[in-house]
């Protein structure tokens, strides 16, 4: 394999990134929310340490929030297809090995410190998600030892100049799956790679045992990290139940980055809770299982009762929807099918955290082509002309707006549920537990 170029300037990189990156940012996701740009270094080399939890989406959000071109670090085992491993190349990502890739193969990794060497001594970014594979757990796991062999490598190589910055990036998604979700990446706190200069000249073993300690807490500070297993779920539900009654107390607005911010103080609070008082965070659990129990029973989310809507602002809903049938069905009749191409896949995923990744990359394909096979029968068959340019456009737009006529309707249903059983004993039942776990948390908080 030619690494010879990769971290050269590509124009036809360059190019492909644009397109995707539109689809990306603007189509795929609802949001991305960028924080911490300004700690990344400035001519001078960088190596990324994310967190990993979505599969693709993690490099690509990396990728679409810098504007060099910087070069991946994977797991050896997808460039065993020669047509895929030029591919992957020309997306500047370098093979790692591993053992488990067998012992022959560890050799090759040669070649991967030279490149990297390379690759950081022309100031191109370098990233590496030091988990090595990803989780669906908001949760950062023991970081394995890729990143601090390349460094501490480059700079011994070096003579200790190069002043290479590890920056620890964060990356959250409201979630892992659905279209038109939220995403946020966090670039944290620069860690020069000199300060441990001496350390590593003293004992190389623990200078990395150094970097990882403060990799780790790094990376901790830029995502959502919750380390209890046993009360995992709890935590995020609790995130969404107490979300805008922790911005209040905060004075915060409700946006994106400031709801981040209130997640991990939550998560604090709840933290030392569990080791000072571990008996009001089992109750809390309790309440919280039972609250989940009757939110399944009638099919709905925690935003129904915490929004409460009357009739009046359901009954308009429901009036819109009935009024945006007609686009409704324009749009899903032009664009069901390209939608529907993935699921085959997905549905069968052992690792589920592929679906958004196999998701995107066929909608980024597809779409496209359909809207182009479904503008030429236009063109043909119907009218040719400018109508047919005004057709072509129609197609995405009313792609989305269909998709948005969907979660309306979703989120109406739920609210007509709301709305009929509000006032039935059952259903008040969970109302009220509902107040009671906000009642636990306030106090919890109010330790902080």
């Amino acid at each position: 394999m030619d690494f010879s170029k990769i971290e050269k300037w590509s124009w036809g990189y360059q190019l492909l990134r644009y397109y995707v990156k539109f689809a990306h940012n603007y189509i795929f996701y609802k949001k991305v929310c960028v924080t911490g740009w300004e700690n990344i270094p400035k001519d001078k080399p960088v190596f990324f340490a994310p967190n990993h939890q979505n599969a693709l989406m993690d490099a690509l959000i990396i990728l679409f929030s810098v504007k060099k071109q910087p070069v991946f670090i994977a797991r050896s085992d997808i460039f065993k297809n020669p047509i895929v491993a030029k591919i992957l190349i020309f997306l500047k990502i370098l093979p790692a090995y591993r053992i488990r890739d067998g012992k022959e193969n560890l050799k090759k990794n040669e070649e991967l410190f030279n490149t990297s060497v390379r690759v950081l001594e022309s100031n191109t970014y370098l990233t590496l998600f030091p988990e090595t594979t990803h989780i669906d757990k908001r949760r950062l796991r023991i970081l394995k030892k890729g990143i601090q062999r390349i460094v501490f490598q480059t700079e011994e190589a070096n003579d200790f100049k190069l002043d290479i910055h590890i920056v620890p990036v964060g990356i959250y998604y409201s979630n892992y799956w659905n279209f038109r979700s939220i995403i946020q990446i966090n670039f944290g706190q620069p860690i020069p790679v000199s300060q441990f200069k001496n350390l590593y000249k003293e004992n190389p073993q623990k200078a990395m045992l150094a970097l990882r300690d403060e990799m780790t807490k790094g990376i901790i500070d830029t995502m959502i990290h919750i380390k209890t297993e046993e009360y995992y779920d709890t935590y995020e539900l609790l995130r969404e139940i107490y979300d805008t009654y922790m911005l209040k107390r905060m004075n915060l607005p409700y946006i994106q980055k400031n709801k981040f911010k209130a997640d991990k103080r939550l998560i604090d609070a709840l933290d030392k809770e569990l080791e000072t008082n571990p008996d009001t965070i089992k109750k809390l659990d309790e309440k919280v299982q039972e609250y989940n129990k009757g939110l399944k029973k009638y099919k709905i989310r925690d935003w129904v009762i915490r929004k409460s809507e009357g009739w009046g602002n359901v009954l308009l809903k429901s009036l819109i929807l009935i009024f945006s049938l007609p686009v409704f069905l324009y749009g899903f009749i032009h664009n069901i099918i390209p939608y529907l191409l993935p699921y085959p896949l997905t549905s069968k995923l052992e690792d589920k955290q592929f679906t958004s990744s196999i998701t995107f990359v066929f909608g980024m394909i597809f779409f496209p082509l359909f809207y182009i096979i479904e503008t030429l029968i236009f063109h043909h068959y119907v009218t040719p002309g400018w109508l047919s340019w005004i057709y072509l456009i129609s197609l995405p737009v009313s792609g989305l707006l269909a998709f948005g006529i969907h979660r309306l309707y979703v989120k109406t249903k739920a609210q007509w549920v709301y709305l009929l059983n509000k006032n039935k004993e059952p259903f008040k039942k969970i109302i009220n537990l509902r107040k009671e776990i906000v009642e636990m948390v306030d106090k919890i908080v109010d330790k902080l």
